[in-house]
């Protein structure tokens, strides 16, 4: 019984030393590249078992073939217009040819180092093509970083691929600052676009505002003078109207109408304090003369 277990570990050991030895297996997040005494002889991409000679003879040695990020330190480089800039970019990258990538680089420092080297001298002979205002401006169409940008990685995207193996996917400005003395220029001169284009607009909003009111105040004397021909044709007509009832009511009774008249004409300038001296013959004495007395209730 003894020897039988022992037995099936021997077994078991040697099966694991066999597989150790001469099997490894692929992960869907890697490459393996197969070297055959330190010389590299091909790629495996697919994941699965794969079997291969006992090491030294056959290697199999691991890439990571995900997409990953590497960030460059700050660094000063100089535009066109001669003015410094601080600038610290980051970069998508990957392995497009693992054979190459593995001959060229092998190791992830290595390939940061080569990543740092190409995007330095990308960045730097790039911005020369530049001025400050394409970076810095309040005028968005005179802002450039995006196309220094794809200049950038079209350049890197060419020489990693064929020197390196490795692919770009996207390259962009993570940081960008200015020496103190150029920063001070910066803005000062953004200050000063700025309260130009504020007196622009505020010259424009006067303008608008002018014409605003020129044409409400046409509009208000268009319609003031409407409304008073309108008036004047009402009071025309109430005029009419009213010198044909009196007329009517003239005619009707004379010596009425003037009664009404002259108690209207009484009405408006006699009150409680008023003291009148007549003559005997005025027509306003005549009519206060014949007012009905309070005694005998007769008219």
């Amino acid at each position: 019984m003894k020897r039988k277990i022992l037995a099936t570990f021997a077994a078991l050991g040697a099966m694991a030393l066999f597989c150790r030895l001469f099997l490894y297996q692929v992960d869907p997040r890697e490459y393996v590249v197969l070297t055959h005494f330190g010389k590299a002889i091909k790629t495996v991409d697919q994941p699965g078992l794969y079997w291969k000679l006992p090491s030294p003879i056959q290697t199999a040695n691991r890439l990571d073939r995900r997409i990953r990020i590497y960030e460059t330190k700050m660094v000063e480089y100089l535009t066109g217009d001669k003015k410094n800039l601080i600038i610290q970019a980051f970069v998508c990258w990957q392995i497009e040819d693992p054979l190459l990538f593995f001959s060229a680089v092998r190791l992830d420092s290595t390939a940061e180092q080569r990543l740092d080297d190409v995007l330095s001298t990308l960045i730097g002979s790039t911005l020369g093509d530049y001025d400050l205002t394409n970076i810095f401006s309040t005028e968005i169409e005179d802002v450039k970083v995006e196309e220094m940008e794809t200049r950038i990685a079209q350049g890197a995207n060419h020489r990693l691929r064929d020197d390196y193996g490795m692919q770009v996917s996207t390259i962009g400005f993570s940081r960008i600052s200015l020496p103190e003395k150029s920063a001070n220029s910066v803005y000062d001169r953004m200050r000063a676009e700025r309260k130009t284009m504020a007196e622009q607009y505020r010259s424009q909003g006067k303008s608008e505002a002018d014409k605003i009111k020129a044409e409400a105040n046409l509009q208000k004397t268009k319609i003031l003078a409407e409304a008073e021909k309108e008036a004047s044709i009402l009071r025309g007509k109430g005029d009419e109207q009213a010198m044909r009832i009196y007329a009517e009511a003239y005619a009707t009774s004379p010596e009425f109408f003037h009664l009404l008249k002259s108690l209207d004409a009484y009405k408006s300038f006699l009150n409680e304090r008023t003291t009148l001296v007549l003559s005997a013959d005025s027509e306003l004495f005549r009519y206060l003369e014949s007012l009905p007395s309070e005694d005998n209730g007769k008219p």
